[in-house]
């Protein structure tokens, strides 16, 4: 685990860049999905020759026909995820939709209940209360003038649904597909998804300026985050993950200060602490609540 400890670190660095990136790809005058479409573009190129040389995207094609289904949905809701958060970032602050869009372990527990009755775990609960508590501090303040913007909260929570949602059908398709042959096929089809979004969601606006952040964000920001995570988790426990992907609110906040000035003002600061404090609550109970049922 030390040895891995640094590499832990680095990938929280690295996805806490995304949402800075995202901010400047915006700023440059690029549209948010377009970003999101280049982020995905770039990623699964990178990824393609490796996956294809391995054998391990044509282990995923010939997957059957409810995995691939399932993938192409993980896909599709990746793309929503994406188009709604970006958005979310041209209305509210770097931080606090950074911190929404991390309530996303709450959307899983909430789907999970209905669709696959994995009701929350009692120890989860007052983490989760005490998450939408927060979350709703942030909504009030917006909708009160709090330097906020109630629609970029409603956005970053619908980014955080979708990505929920993402999640659980990656879960249900990934059971026996290789790792990089899925996330190639994914960023595919969440590519082709976003491209097809973009005449209706802001049009196809690239700039030149805005190629940088978006390389950032294919990099940085999902090979060196995202899939560097999913790399660990063959190393680390999921709940190091967890834990450790809750400082990327923070390390957004830090990023947004250095590279744009931008601040937060002290209420929105405490609603945005009070969400990471729930799911770091949440995250803690689900721990024990998988110890309790592990010794029964």
């Amino acid at each position: 685990m030390k040895n891995k400890a640094w590499l832990v670190a680095l990938a929280v660095i690295g996805v806490s860049v995304s949402g800075p990136m995202v901010k400047w790809s915006l700023a440059c005058g690029a549209s948010p999905v377009m970003v999101a479409f280049g982020r995905m573009l770039i990623s699964a190129a990178i990824l393609f020759i490796p996956a294809l040389h391995s054998g391990e995207l044509m282990a995923v094609l010939r997957a059957p026909r409810r995995q691939l289904l399932l993938a192409c949905a993980a896909g599709l809701l990746l793309a929503m995820h994406y188009a709604s958060w970006m958005t979310s970032m041209s209305y509210a602050s770097t931080f606090v939709s950074t911190a929404l869009v991390c309530t996303q372990p709450l959307f899983v527990a909430a789907l999970s209940g209905v669709l696959l009755h994995e009701p929350i775990k009692r120890e989860a609960i007052p983490g989760a209360v005490v998450a939408v508590i927060g979350a709703a501090a942030i909504g009030l303040l917006s909708m009160n003038g709090e330097h906020g913007s109630l629609v970029g909260d409603i956005l970053a929570l619908v980014g955080a649904m979708f990505i929920a949602g993402h999640w659980l059908c990656g879960r249900a398709a990934r059971r026996d597909l290789p790792a990089i042959g899925y996330m190639t096929f994914v960023y595919g089809v969440t590519a082709l998804c976003l491209l097809a979004m973009a005449p209706f969601t802001g049009g196809f606006a690239v700039t030149i300026p805005s190629l940088g952040g978006i390389l950032v964000l294919a990099l940085v920001c999902t090979l060196g985050g995202h899939a560097l995570m999913t790399y660990l988790l063959g190393f680390v426990s999921a709940d190091v993950v967890s834990f450790a992907l809750l400082g990327e609110p923070i390390g957004a906040a830090v990023w947004a200060l250095v590279l744009f000035g931008e601040q937060v003002t002290l209420p929105l600061l405490i609603g945005g602490i009070t969400v990471i404090v729930g799911l770091a609550m949440y995250t803690y109970g689900e721990m024990l609540a998988a110890r309790r049922e592990a010794r029964k």
